[in-house]
Parts: C-alpha cells; sequence; structure tokens
C-alpha cells in the first residue's frame, strides 16, 4: 500500500511539474519581454527615412508595403515624439499616405489631428482642404465637403488654394463627365 501511495504520489508530482511548463506559458513570458525595436529618436527618424527613400525611390509604381511601412514608423514618432516640430509634419504626411492608401477614415484622423494641435502651423491649411477633398472624393460626402471647402476659404482667404477651393465647391458631387461637357461648352462660349 506504501509502495502504491508512493508511486501515486510521484506520479501527481511529475505531471504536475509538467503543467508549469507548458509551451503556453513560455510564450507569454516570450510576448512580455519582446518591445518595439524601434526605442529612441534616433532610431524613429532612421526608420522614417529609410521607408520614404525606398517609397520614392521608384515613384512609377506604388508599394503597398512599403507605403504602410512608412506609415508605421510616422505613426510611431507621432505617438512618442509630439514635442519635437517635425511631428506635425509627419502627421500631416500620414494623412496625405492614408488618402494614398485609399484609408480616407485614417486620413480624416491625421489631418484633423493637426489641425487640433496647431490650427496656425503652416501646414494646417493643406491639412483642411486634403480633408475637403478626401470628404468629398473618397467618401462621397459631397455637402459636408462643400462645408469643409468653405471653412477653408472663410479661415485662409488669402491661400493660394482658394481658388481651387471654390472650383471644388462648384463641381462637388457632379460627375466628371458632366464637368469636362460644361468645361468645354464654357470654353467655346468664350472663344
Amino acid at each position: 500500500m506504501k509502495n502504491i501511495f508512493f508511486i501515486l504520489s510521484l506520479s501527481i508530482l511529475i505531471y504536475s511539474c509538467k503543467n508549469d511548463t507548458q509551451p503556453k506559458e513560455v510564450v507569454l513570458e516570450k510576448q512580455e519581454i519582446v518591445e518595439d525595436p524601434i526605442d529612441t529618436y534616433d532610431e524613429r527618424v532612421e526608420d522614417i527615412a529609410k521607408y520614404t527613400v525606398l517609397m520614392y525611390d521608384d515613384s512609377l509604381n506604388f508599394n503597398k508595403e512599403v507605403a504602410e511601412n512608412l506609415l508605421l514608423a510616422y505613426d510611431r514618432f507621432i505617438t512618442k515624439d509630439d514635442f519635437y516640430n517635425i511631428h506635425k509634419e509627419y502627421i500631416f504626411k500620414a494623412g496625405e499616405l492614408c488618402r494614398g492608401l485609399n484609408r480616407p477614415h485614417d486620413a480624416i484622423r491625421y489631418f484633423n489631428m493637426l489641425l487640433e494641435k496647431d490650427p496656425e502651423y503652416k501646414l494646417a491649411p493643406e491639412a483642411l482642404f486634403y480633408k475637403a477633398a478626401t470628404v468629398g472624393d473618397m467618401l462621397k460626402e459631397h455637402d459636408e465637403a462643400k462645408r469643409l471647402y468653405q471653412e477653408f476659404i472663410d479661415t485662409y482667404p488669402n491661400h493660394p488654394l482658394v481658388e481651387s477651393a471654390k472650383g471644388s465647391i462648384l463641381i462637388e458631387g457632379q460627375d466628371l463627365k458632366d464637368v469636362i461637357k460644361n468645361f468645354k461648352k464654357k470654353n467655346e462660349a468664350d472663344a
């Protein structure tokens, strides 16, 4: 009986030791240890520079994977280094990149981020203009796009894009074929 008790106790001990070292726990430990490999300001700037070069190295072809990695690099910088002036430029560039990636809601989020952070920043007017274009062209919310173009005109009346904003209000929501047809008619009447 003692032998059976001893063997049973030994079996339970071996079984419990075996369960303590399941791969699930090892994986969790590894996940806790793994951190973002890009940890410093310089590394984040280098990451952006690397993907920017790759992105624009072949300007005839759009590489979505490189663009996504560049967006991730911008996002890392924006999240961790918001006290640098270049931070605002990266927010704007991230918005532009999201437009290229056909991610209109993300583009609008970045443009809004810049406009809320510093409406007087040198790229704030373009952020509002591109936000209006994104809302109209990509989301097809034409009334909202017109409102945003008008906000752009009212807020930045001397900006070089004001005439484009006025034109965009006139054609917002129209079919491109109709716009071209009307433009041709106007040119023929002026000639």
